[in-house]
């Protein structure tokens, strides 16, 4: 299986999930976590949601990651229950799902539902589970982002 991620950092050590909550996690120091994608175009929707200021100062690239998970990582998927609970606007909601995973280190990875992107599913990964060794980085490239998504306009 074929996994994406958008990140400044090329390796899957997953430690800035113990300095910043995400929308799957909160902080909790020697806790990791990292979010990956199905897609390449799901996992850069996933970084710009993100970005945050005056678009003339946003990064000129992005490095995006192509990983690669053995036939053998189990994904764990959630319980049509734990989708329908899902509040979009409230990351409390998938914050206990994700904390919950991590902490009954049950699989290496779990399978959730993009929430910017409809339809679409990330993977999250527990670095410092013993089968996240089945999953690694094949290779890192820096892209130049389509200057059209940060267009401005004058008000």
């Amino acid at each position: 299986m074929l996994l994406w991620r958008v990140s400044n950092h090329a390796d899957l050590t997953g430690l800035g999930g113990e300095r910043l909550k995400g929308r799957w996690h909160t902080v909790t120091p020697g806790r990791r976590i990292l979010y990956l994608s199905e897609h390449p175009a799901v996992a850069l929707i996933e970084s710009l949601v993100n970005l945050d200021g005056d678009p003339r100062f946003f990064p000129q690239h992005f490095q995006l990651l192509k990983i690669v998970a053995a036939d053998g990582a189990h994904v764990l998927e959630l319980s049509s229950a734990q989708i329908s609970a899902i509040d979009e606007d409230d990351p409390a909601s998938t914050q206990a799902i994700g904390d919950a995973w991590l902490t009954s280190r049950e699989s290496a990875l779990l399978r959730v539902p993009s929430i910017p992107s409809p339809e679409s599913w990330n993977y999250l990964l527990n670095p410092l589970h013993p089968d996240a060794s089945l999953v690694n980085l094949e290779w890192a490239r820096h892209i130049a982002y389509d200057k059209r998504l940060f267009r401005l306009t004058d008000a």
